[in-house]
């Protein structure tokens, strides 16, 4: 009982006296952000994604950036489409959206994402212990260029 007790108040000790922190108990780490999330949020005038590719090539690694970025958009479609009918107050364009199928909606972002997707910031990384890149970014597409593409239908 005696043990019991001495070994609570030494713990309580180390802890309150900030000795023990918690992710010295737990061994976790902390992780800085490749890109500040807040700075790219969707809202009514873009749309964001951020994309990774990993290749043991440079530009294999770009490539599959880019067509992971591309597969995210298309993901979001029906959001984009339907945040570029409530932007244009034209009827026309609420008439093409609403009628538009699902797959009509993703055929939009895919011609977006063709013409329109622009990289706002990307980062190349190497792995020495993988020997692979990876290449990080940041993707946006301008709900502008989707009215376009929905009025030029």
């Amino acid at each position: 009982m005696k043990k019991i007790l001495l070994t609570a108040l030494i713990l309580s000790i180390f802890t309150s006296c900030g000795s023990m922190k918690h992710k010295d108990i737990t061994g976790e780490k902390e992780i800085k952000e490749v890109f500040n999330k807040k700075k790219y949020q969707d809202n009514d005038d873009n749309f964001y994604v951020f994309a990774t590719g990993e290749h043991g090539d440079e530009s294999e690694a770009r490539l599959i950036n880019f067509e992971d970025a591309r597969a995210q958009f298309n993901l979001k479609a029906v959001a984009m489409v339907e945040t570029a009918s409530k932007k244009d107050v034209t009827k026309s364009v609420k008439n093409k959206v609403g009628t538009m199928s699902l797959e009509a909606k993703r055929t939009v972002i895919s011609k977006a994402v063709q013409s329109n997707m622009k990289e706002e910031e990307g980062k190349l990384f190497y792995s020495e212990e993988r020997t692979t890149y990876i290449y990080r970014s940041v993707y946006k597409i301008e709900i502008d260029d989707i009215i376009n593409l929905i009025k030029s239908k």
